[in-house]
């Protein structure tokens, strides 16, 4: 990685305009109604339940305004194929709408080197606007892992990194235990949901170059999961209680 080029990357606004039709894909794309007769799971799929308005998955907020990929840029020398997602934070300050404009705004916080051979790891930071009212509508800090660009060296203020994720005591017992089904086009049918066209997921070859047998799933879409799961467990037909979300991606 060429630390100096990276850092000196300007970041314009991203402006986003969805529909309903993309956020009842998101919602596919997650595997909600996989089981049509789920009365909680169907407001997130299907848009004209009489009294039911259509409801929005909270992590959608994770791809609205996705930020087009850049790390390719050769000037950059990063080893972009070799790049993983290594945490993901959320936090909701008000419900999305089903359809709407957004603009979000990025920007770069650190650069942490792991050491030559160890990788380096890259933060984010992402604030989400509804473009008309200019309502905040979600803070996200996204941890990438550069496998592949150790010794690059540090940058930012450390204590702008994102806070550790609390530990889970030894002997602790979930709170909820749900099985989903993933389909073998999971990741092709996220990609298309999210707009996220990171091609490790979909390109046979690339996944093998970047060292894995076959294409891997989206962190993101493994997270999105997760919170239909905390709907699911803890707040169904009531998207709007769920407000911070938090993962570690620990191993594809």
């Amino acid at each position: 990685m060429n630390l100096d080029r990276v850092i000196r990357q300007d970041f314009a606004p991203t402006d986003h305009d969805y529909t309903a039709r993309d956020s009842l894909l998101y919602a596919l794309s997650l595997g909600m109604g996989s089981d049509p007769l789920d009365a909680d799971e169907l407001p997130y799929v299907y848009e004209a339940l009489p009294g039911r308005p259509q409801q929005v998955v909270p992590s959608q907020a994770m791809i609205l305004g996705w930020q087009p990929f850049w790390q390719d840029d050769p000037a950059l020398a990063i080893d972009w194929k070799r790049i993983l997602h290594g945490e993901e934070h959320v936090q909701l300050h008000r419900p999305l709408p089903a359809a709407g404009q957004v603009r979000t705004q990025h920007r770069m916080v650190r650069v942490q080197d792991k050491g030559a051979g160890r990788g380096a790891v890259l933060q984010m930071n992402t604030e989400l606007y509804d473009r008309t009212s200019g309502l905040h509508l979600a803070s996200l800090q996204s941890v990438q892992f550069m496998r592949g660009d150790g010794g690059c060296g540090d940058w930012g203020d450390p204590a702008a990194a994102t806070a550790p994720l609390p530990l889970i005591a030894d002997g602790a017992q979930p709170t909820a235990v749900l099985e989903y089904a993933t389909s073998a086009q999971s990741a092709l049918l996220y990609r298309v949901a999210s707009q996220d066209w990171m091609p490790i997921h979909a390109d046979p070859d690339i996944a093998r170059e970047a060292g894995f047998e076959r294409p891997i799933a989206h962190g993101l879409n493994n997270l999105g999961r997760a919170c239909r799961a905390l709907l699911k467990a803890c707040a169904p037909g009531h998207p709007e209680r769920v407000r911070p979300i938090a993962a570690r991606f620990v191993s594809p």
